[in-house]
Formats: structure tokens, C-alpha cells, sequence
């Protein structure tokens, strides 16, 4: 892997252990891992539903308390680790989601389930932050920006497998066996970590307190050009959210699709969301940042006519429809770790902290408003997608208006 994309002038800190092509591997691993925890887990929602005889709303705090507290292992793991050191928090926060993860699967009711779903959701949260200070402690360069898109597309990879996996788990054992697998491979993933180098030094950690340390993270959320660049990013990722609150419901409940037709759907869209990132590569090296960022734009009008004229009229269809909606998210959440990265490099795990954190932060707004009390879903998630646009466009213009990040988007 190393020879392929990893330039030796690019790297900043070698592992001796591993080598530096294993060294990414287990970081994507690890990622995909864990962002498998929410795709596997979605399949399993219309049986929880009947086994803990409760209701949708209820049943997805199981899913928003995993998101609230990865957004705040999200919030507070790269600081802190800007003062302990990267190894030991990431491995910190994976044992907590392994934990967690065998305790959800011994869940006797909901109300277990909803808890362990959180702690698993905080270590892993603290992991995932983590691993981006990581590769920006461990990069520069074009080899950084390619690691980072590959980083960050083990968001998607996890989907191509998970709900496949977690249909058949159900299918021919239980429910409770998707948080047993997911355990066992966040240990497998654990283990390497033992080998690797640590890449913050001592010589660069914070002295303050981690209550200081946390709070240096939030100290970005008070730059002007940062936070509007943000929620131009976070406007553009909100409607994929909503797909994936809503998604099983539509498929199943909306269009009727067996397990297996669902996993197979969800696993075509999560294929375009892996070639998304890379897409997003090959554009950014041909033209301006500006220009990339229109073209990502460009994905939610072609996805709200798809909606209107063929989404409603059966699975494959509606599949079709929201494709765009997925590479769109896959792109601008590729764009926008690589811009911030990039542009405090002596901030790497505040600003991954931060980032990392509004984009979690969107995720549980978007499952909220996904899943309220619509004449159906799929018409809910077609008023987002148009609420997104609209949205988009207005802090698009401020970002041209004021030549925000000028530098890094070409303007």
C-alpha cells in the first residue's frame, strides 16, 4: 500500500513497527469499524421494534444516544489527546466501544440497549477523532491528502458490508449477534494499536488542563470564516442523514423489500458513496477548490428532481433518486476535513475535534427532524433535501461574498 500512494517526503512520522502502508490499514480498519456500529445496527430496527413492543421514536434514541456521545468523544478526544498523546486515548476510547458493544447484545430492553448504544458511541467517538490528528500528525502533502480521503471513506466502507451482514445475522441467528461481531472485530482492531508509534511527542502536548484542553476546541467555533465554511458543510451532509434515519422504514415499510433486498439496496448506494471520495481527489487536482465545491453543490438539485419524478414509485427507483444525496455527503465531508486540516495544521486535533463534533451534531438534528411525525418518510426526507438546498446557497454566496478560506478554495 505504501508504495502506491505514500511518498517518503510526505511522511512525518515513521512507524517502525508496522510500516507506514499497515499503519493506514489498521487506522482504516478501525474507523470502518466503527461506523459499521451504526450501519449494521439499522437493519435490526423494525424487529427491536416488535421484541421491545415500544415505537420509532423511542427506539432511535438508541441510535441519537450513540451519536450524541460520539459527538462529544468527537468534542473532547483530540484535545485531549493534544495532551496526553494520540495512543492512549485512541485505545482508551476503543475499549469503551468494545465494552459497550458486548453489553448491547446481553440488552434485556430498551432502555439498556439505549445506553450501551451511547458509551459505544463515546468511545468511539474518542477513536475517530483521534485517528484524523493522526494522519494530519503523520502527513503533509499530497500523501496526506490522500490518506485523509481514504480515512474518510471508511464511513462508507462500513456500509457496503454492514447492512448485509446484519440482515443475515438476523436472518439466521439474532439481533444480538450484530453487536457481538461488531466487539469482536473492534478488539481485532485494538490489538495492532499496541505496535504503532505514538505521533503527538511530548515536547508538543499541552501543559493546561483538559478542561482547557477542551475548551481550546471551541475556541474555532469563534472564528468567522471557519464556522460559515461549516455550515455550508454541514447543510450539504444533513439530507444523507436523514436518508440513513429513514432509510429502513422506507425500504421496508414504504416499498415493502425483504431483509436481503434491503441490505442489497443499501449496499449498491454505499459503493457510490466509496467512489465519492476519490471522485472529489480527481476533481480537486483538476480545478480550483471553488469549482469542486460547485460541483458537489450541484448533486442536491439533481437529487430533488430524481425525488419528484421517479423516487416515489418503488425502491430501485428511489434508490436512484438519492444516489447524488450519498456522494454529495461523501464528497463534502472528505472536502471539508482536508480544507480544515489543512488550514491549522498547528491545530490538528482542536480542529479535528470541532469538526468531527458539528458534524455529529448535524447528524442527530437531521435524525430528529427525519423522524418526526411526516405523512410518510420519504415525503420528510424530500422537504430536507429542499430546506438543504436553500440553505446551501445562502451560505455559499457569503462564502463568495467574503472570499472565506481564499486560499484553500481558489477564490
Amino acid at each position: 500500500m505504501s508504495k502506491v500512494f505514500i511518498a517518503n517526503e510526505d511522511i512525518l512520522v515513521k512507524q517502525k513497527h508496522l510500516g507506514m502502508g499497515a499503519f493506514v490499514g489498521v487506522i482504516i480498519a478501525m474507523m470502518t469499524v466503527q461506523w459499521m456500529t451504526i450501519d449494521m445496527y439499522l437493519p435490526a430496527l423494525p424487529v427491536l421494534k416488535r421484541e421491545f413492543a415500544t415505537t420509532e421514536a423511542i427506539l432511535n434514541l438508541s441510535l441519537n444516544s450513540d451519536l450524541i456521545l460520539c459527538a462529544i468523544g468527537n468534542l473532547v478526544g483530540g484535545t485531549i489527546s493534544d495532551k496526553y498523546g494520540r495512543k492512549p486515548i485512541m485505545m482508551l476510547g476503543l475499549t469503551l466501544a468494545g465494552a459497550a458493544l458486548f453489553l448491547a447484545a446481553m440488552s434485556k430492553g430498551v432502555l439498556m440497549l439505549i445506553i450501551m448504544r451511547g458509551l459505544n458511541g463515546l468511545g468511539g467517538g474518542l477513536a475517530l477523532t483521534v485517528a484524523a490528528a493522526v494522519v494530519r500528525d503523520s502527513f503533509e502533502g499530497r500523501t496526506f491528502q490522500m490518506v485523509t480521503t481514504l480515512t474518510q471513506s471508511a464511513a462508507i466502507i462500513g456500509p457496503i458490508v454492514a447492512p448485509a451482514a446484519g440482515a443475515f445475522l438476523i436472518e439466521y441467528l439474532s439481533w444480538r449477534w450484530i453487536f457481538i461481531v461488531l466487539g469482536i472485530c473492534t478488539v481485532l482492531t485494538l490489538i495492532p494499536l499496541f505496535f504503532t508509534v505514538e505521533t503527538w511527542p511530548e515536547e508538543k502536548r499541552q501543559i493546561c488542563s483538559i478542561k482547557d484542553a477542551t475548551l481550546q476546541s471551541l475556541k474555532l467555533a469563534k472564528r468567522f470564516d471557519y464556522m460559515i465554511f461549516m455550515f455550508l458543510i454541514l447543510a450539504m451532509t444533513l439530507p444523507q442523514w436523514a436518508y440513513l434515519a429513514t432509510c429502513s422504514y422506507i425500504y421496508y415499510d414504504h416499498f415493502g423489500v425483504s431483509n436481503i433486498e434491503y441490505s442489497i439496496l443499501y449496499a449498491v448506494g454505499s459503493l457510490f458513496a466509496f467512489v465519492a471520495p476519490f471522485l472529489y481527489v480527481w476533481i480537486s487536482r483538476r480545478t480550483t477548490g471553488r469549482r469542486t465545491l460547485e460541483v458537489i453543490l450541484c448533486f442536491m438539485p439533481a437529487a430533488i428532481i430524481l425525488l419528484f419524478a421517479i423516487g416515489f414509485r418503488g425502491p430501485v427507483l428511489f434508490l436512484i433518486a438519492v444516489i447524488p444525496l450519498i456522494m454529495m455527503e461523501a464528497m463534502a465531508r472528505s472536502m471539508s476535513m482536508v480544507v480544515v486540516l489543512e488550514e491549522y495544521p498547528q491545530e490538528a486535533g482542536s480542529a479535528s475535534s470541532l469538526t468531527g463534533f458539528l458534524q455529529l451534531a448535524i447528524g442527530i438534528v437531521a435524525t430528529a427532524v427525519a423522524t418526526l411525525n411526516w405523512s410518510s418518510f420519504l415525503f420528510g426526507l424530500t422537504v430536507i433535501v429542499i430546506a438543504s438546498l436553500v440553505i446551501s446557497l445562502f451560505f455559499w454566496i457569503i462564502i463568495l461574498k467574503k472570499k472565506i478560506y481564499s486560499r484553500q478554495l481558489g477564490l
